[in-house]
C-alpha cells in the first residue's frame, strides 16, 4: 500500500500541524512537547481537538516522542514514524483506543512503560532489531494484539502483554 510507504522525501514537503492528509485529520509531528506530566496539561491544542486526530506522521529529524504525546487521542487509528525515531517514552500513545496500525523507526532503541497501553484496536506490532527495552506494561490492555514480534536481544519489562490477546491464547486448562 502506498500508504505504508511514506518516504522522507514526501514528508519533507509538509509543515507541522493538523490538516486533512488522504481523506484523514492528520497531526504531523515534528517533537514538540505537547503534554506537561508535571502540571497535567496538554500545552498545544485541547483535549477537543487531540480526540479528532486520526492519523500521526512523526516527521524526520524528530528522534524522540516525549512522555504524554498523544495520551488520550482516542481516535487515532494510524501511527507513521519516520526512522529517525529512537525513543518513545512512557504514555506515548496511552489510552489510543482506536490505534490500528503502528509503523515504528527502524532505528527505535526504546519503547517507554505504558506506552501503548490501552491501545483496544492495535492487532500487531513488529519490534525492530535496534530496539533494546521494551518498559513495563507497553502494550498492557490492548485486547485485540495477536502478533507481537520481538527480537530476543530486547529486554522486555513486566507484564508487556498483559490483558492482550496473546496472554489469553496462552493460558490453556
Amino acid at each position: 500500500k502506498i500508504e505504508m510507504r511514506v518516504q522522507t522525501e514526501e514528508w519533507r514537503r509538509f509543515i507541522p500541524g493538523v490538516r486533512m492528509y488522504k481523506g484523514k485529520k492528520t497531526y504531523f509531528y515534528n517533537g514538540e512537547k505537547l503534554w506537561d506530566e508535571e502540571n497535567l496539561e496538554f500545552l498545544i491544542y485541547d483535549r477537543e481537538e487531540r480526540e479528532t486526530w486520526e492519523v500521526i506522521i512523526v516527521l524526520p529529524g524528530v528522534e524522540v516522542i516525549p512522555e504524554g504525546t498523544f495520551k488520550n487521542c482516542r481516535n487515532i487509528e494510524k501511527v507513521i514514524m519516520s526512522d529517525s525515531v529512537k525513543r518513545i517514552e512512557k504514555w506515548a500513545f496511552y489510552y489510543c483506543k482506536s490505534l490500528k496500525f503502528v509503523k515504528l523507526s527502524r532505528n527505535l532503541e526504546y519503547i517507554g512503560e505504558w506506552a501503548f497501553c490501552g491501545g483496544e484496536s492495535l492487532t500487531s506490532i513488529f519490534i525492530p532489531p535496534s530496539c533494546r527495552e521494551v518498559g513495563n506494561w507497553a502494550f498492557l490492555g490492548c485486547h485485540k494484539l495477536i502478533i507481537l514480534s520481538v527480537p530476543q536481544t530486547t529486554d522486555l519489562g513486566y507484564n508487556v502483554i498483559g490483558n492482550t490477546a496473546l496472554i489469553r491464547a496462552s493460558h490453556f486448562e
